[in-house]
């Protein structure tokens, strides 16, 4: 509930991953929380950030666009 919260507060559209075993996590190498990782149109991990993301600042936003804006 706390997570659909959050997501509603700060306008967030794309998925979220929550998971009680950290199976996921433990295959990908997280090891800290919160970490985000960009995935590109084919699937493959571009980057990832290893702390909390303001997705306000231009940066981001510049990433977001660069990103939606990949051939596939």
């Amino acid at each position: 509930k706390d997570l659909i919260k959050y997501k509603k507060e700060h306008h967030i559209s794309f998925p979220i991953l929550f998971e009680e075993d950290a199976a996921v996590a433990t295959a990908y190498g997280v090891w800290n929380r919160p970490q985000t990782f960009f995935i590109n149109r084919e699937g493959k991990i571009f980057g990832r950030a290893l702390k909390e993301v303001d997705w306000t600042t231009k940066n981001m936003k510049d990433l977001m666009e660069y990103l939606l804006k990949e051939k596939k």
